[in-house]
């Protein structure tokens, strides 16, 4: 797992430990809306990347849950397994 991966998933546990914790506070709210921002934006990756997800091969499914839950990092990753597929 690269170190991108590993920091989106502490930035989660973090938000998710802040807005549990300091429910009902201004800090508590902001880390539910910066949830749900990173929710929306992986979802519309998801949509961007679903062309990328069907050609990095293995699992489809697979690839569109990671690259929700990991976006960016994810994306290199499958470029990386379709460049190595093509010829030359």
């Amino acid at each position: 797992m690269s170190a991108g991966k590993i920091g989106c998933l502490v930035l989660y546990a973090v938000l998710a430990a802040v807005a549990l914790t300091e429910a009902g506070s201004s800090i508590g709210a902001l880390a539910i809306w910066v949830l749900l921002v990173l929710v929306v934006v992986h979802a519309v990756e998801v949509v961007v990347f679903f062309r990328l997800c069907q050609q990095a091969g293995g699992s489809l499914p697979g690839n569109m849950l990671q690259v929700f839950v990991f976006g960016y990092f994810h994306t290199i990753e499958m470029k990386a397994a379709v460049a190595a597929k093509q010829p030359g």
